[in-house]
């Protein structure tokens, strides 16, 4: 893991000149020019890049920004774009902030903004992201607008964008102010991420910025500005820039329906994609995979150096939030924060030390003692450990019917394997007994330890894709105690060997079992002696353990890998065909995630993960 990996973010912090701009003090620089910031984002940015005509008639239009500020320029676009008849169906704005500013701080500034853009502004900040590095996905106007927010240094952060971009703002602070983000580096990354034909505008027009830009691609010119000041246009040229390979429309099929399948069906249905799922479980009902299931936390995961399976957990986490929580209910999740204790082996002084250094916001992660920990649970712990505010808690058959009730989704209550179509760029759905039932362009394999059985040997041989065939299928059970003799109350979720999640009127879920060689998955006693010894970990010796008997429980699959990261992507070699497995006991963290990663591939949106991040989980 690069140092940039586990670089702190530092937030900003709201100042003002004397003429009531706001002024960054560790950049001695205004974020707009005293004529206020809809004068720039106007000129500059949208006449800079031909807007609104560009976007007119198109699917989507992706508007690229380096320095979000106080996001004024992706206000006065969203305005632009709104109030435009012929706008594009939709539009995506893609924007990297080092220093990215608090939600009350952006409230202030936001109270003196020109009327029009305060309902915008009040919007955006009903979802404005907790302060942690990497990328959040935002969706306003119900999906139409999305803001993916990369948080972080532009040096590292240009380098881990995905994207499409039509249109480019260069924004930050004047290159005498900001070097880095007016560097080579950064403004050759801008060619990786340019679709054919992009635009470019700035307010910054120096000499050496304008001999970078030409350098890496791009045809400049100066234009008027901002109060008789000089700007910046630029288009690529010609022969540079491309599009990603959108392959053919028509259904999407899905192996699998499962969180994994179900969650990528949702995500590909709610952008208008009708899709076929197929389970032979589904005989049971959408939520088929997981009745007798009665309720699963999301929990994040804490790495020393803010490892990939830690950044990935934060994303997923709070993608999981950002997208089900105005599902109708039961199937809406619950936060009710998360107490860690331990991880990986790692003593407390070491998980205290690291916590330190990684200076992650308290939104996302706090030490608590074990005196608060204890008073937060209701009950004698062992000891002190990570509180997580977003930790979560769902009923999973709730939510898997959920997604799958969408009128885009047809589910068949089939089992089916995926073969090489005759006809080049298209795969056969056929039944057991052999007969088609679908042939399609697109097709996605979520069938958890049944994945590679789902693929005819035809479509490729076992070697390409090691990480699937290296993926082990774990059984194990959750208990469950009754209403009346929980062991905590309406807490947090208490996460260490094993696990409590908060009581409800139904009772209280305790977890979980691993049971290797091949065993299946049943409610045993041994079972639940099991996890109730792994709750003794937690506990300290006060703690009454004494009568608790759990009343039944519920039994299943995992499908996992030794380094615990998911496989999410499109097969190499394979133009679509996207996996989805491996997912561990983490299925609600990184369903939505790879749903998400599965509709930027395919329509072509920015991607929701860093670059590195994605290549980490990819089939190979």
């Amino acid at each position: 893991m690069s140092a940039a990996a586990c670089e702190p973010l530092v937030p900003a912090r709201l100042e003002f000149t004397a003429q009531g701009v706001p002024f960054s003090s560790m950049y001695q620089d205004a974020y707009y020019p005293s004529g206020g910031p809809l004068a720039q984002a106007e000129q500059v940015f949208l006449r800079g890049n031909d807007l609104p005509e560009r976007w007119r008639g198109r699917r989507q239009f992706t508007v690229c920004e380096t320095g979000f500020g106080l996001g004024a320029n992706f206000l006065a676009t969203w305005d632009a774009w709104r109030s435009d008849p012929n706008r594009s169906e939709y539009l995506h704005f893609v924007s990297v902030e080092a220093h990215p500013f608090s939600q009350s701080d952006l409230a202030a500034v936001y109270s003196c903004f020109p009327p029009l853009l305060q309902p915008l502004a009040a919007q955006l900040l009903e979802v404005w992201p907790i302060l942690v590095p990497g990328v959040h996905r935002l969706e306003l106007q119900g999906g139409q607008v999305t803001l993916t927010l990369v948080f972080g240094s532009a040096q590292g952060m240009m380098r881990e964008l995905q994207c499409r971009a039509d249109a480019f703002y260069l924004d930050g602070f004047a290159p005498r102010c900001n070097p880095d983000i007016w560097s080579r580096a950064v403004l050759g990354q801008l060619v990786r991420l340019a679709a054919p034909g992009a635009t470019l505008a700035s307010g910054c027009c120096v000499g050496q910025v304008r001999r970078d830009l030409s350098s890496v691609g791009f045809e400049v010119r100066k234009t008027p500005g901002v109060g008789g000041r000089p700007a910046l246009q630029a288009v690529l040229r010609p022969h540079l820039g491309h599009r990603d390979a959108v392959p053919a429309p028509g259904r999407v099929a899905v192996v699998g329906a499962g969180l994994a399948g179900a969650a990528c069906a949702w995500e590909l249905a709610r952008r208008g994609q009708s899709v076929l799922v197929c389970d032979p479980v589904l005989r049971l009902g959408r939520d088929g995979s997981h009745q007798g299931h009665r309720l699963a936390a999301i929990s994040p995961v804490f790495a020393l150096d803010d490892a990939p399976l830690a950044r990935l957990s934060r994303n997923g986490v709070l993608r999981a939030w950002q997208g089900w929580k105005d599902l109708p209910e039961p199937a809406r999740p619950r936060r009710t924060g998360t107490l860690l204790f331990g991880q990986a082996g790692n003593s407390d002084a070491a998980i205290q030390e690291a916590l330190m250094r990684l200076q992650l916001a308290p939104e996302w992660v706090q030490w608590w003692d074990r005196q608060q920990a204890s008073q937060a649970a209701g009950v004698s712990l062992a000891r002190g450990g990570l509180y997580f505010p977003q930790g979560m808690v769902v009923d999973p058959r709730a939510l898997v019917a959920q997604l799958l009730n969408h009128p885009l989704i047809e589910c068949v209550p089939e089992r089916v394997q995926v073969w090489s179509a005759p006809e080049p760029g298209y795969w056969d759905i056929h039944r057991e007994q052999g007969t088609i039932l679908e042939r399609t362009a697109r097709v996605v394999v979520a069938a958890a330890g049944r994945s590679m059985q789902a693929l005819h040997s035809d479509v490729l041989a076992a070697r390409v894709l090691p990480r699937l065939v290296a993926m082990q299928d774990l059984a194990g059970q959750v208990s469950y105690l009754p209403a009346d003799r929980p062991l905590v109350g309406a807490g947090p979720t208490l996460s260490g060997m094993g696990y409590v999640l908060p009581a409800d009127q139904y009772g209280q879920v305790i977890g979980s079992t691993y049971l290797r060689d091949g065993q299946e998955p049943a409610v045993t006693q041994e079972g639940h002696a099991d996890t109730l010894s792994k709750l003794g970990q937690m506990l300290s010796h006060q703690a009454d353990l004494s009568g608790l008997t759990p009343c039944s429980g519920w039994a299943g699959w995992r499908a996992a890998l030794n380094d615990h990261l998911p496989v999410m992507g499109g097969v190499p070699g394979h133009p679509g065909l996207f996996m989805a497995a491996a997912y561990g006991s983490r299925g609600l963290t990184w369903s939505l995630l790879a749903g998400g990663l599965l509709a930027a591939r395919w329509m072509e949106e920015p991607v929701p993960l860093e670059r590195r991040l994605e290549q980490a989980v990819r089939p190979r």
